[in-house]
């Protein structure tokens, strides 16, 4: 068997984009506080995560990430009843990992 008979295999090289870990355990400290049940958020975070992930490397960084930061903080909206001035302050968090991750870049 030479190596053209092999059936191929996995490598390591992602398919897809992913966000870095310590965005994962950082966002997971954010959300840490909110009374929503694991199962519902889930999601969500997977959600935000992907769009963090795919957000392209331009000028326009700050906009994509809004974009992605804006849809998370509207769907989770349907699931918890955040005051306004909760609300605010989980984007405030929101928006510091966005502005690590592009001081990361």
């Amino acid at each position: 068997m030479n190596g053209v008979d092999r059936a191929a295999s996995p490598t390591t090289t992602e398919d897809t984009p992913n966000a870095p870990g310590w965005v994962e355990s950082s966002l997971d400290a954010i959300l840490a506080g909110l009374p929503v049940a694991a199962d519902k958020l889930a999601p969500l975070r997977a959600s935000y995560l992907d769009c963090l992930a795919g957000c392209g490397r331009t000028q326009d960084l700050d906009a994509e990430h809004d974009a992605c930061r804006k849809a998370f903080l509207g769907s989770l909206t349907s699931v918890l009843d955040l005051s306004a001035p909760d609300q605010r302050a989980l984007e405030q968090k929101l928006e510091k990992l966005e502005l690590d991750i592009s001081s990361n870049i």
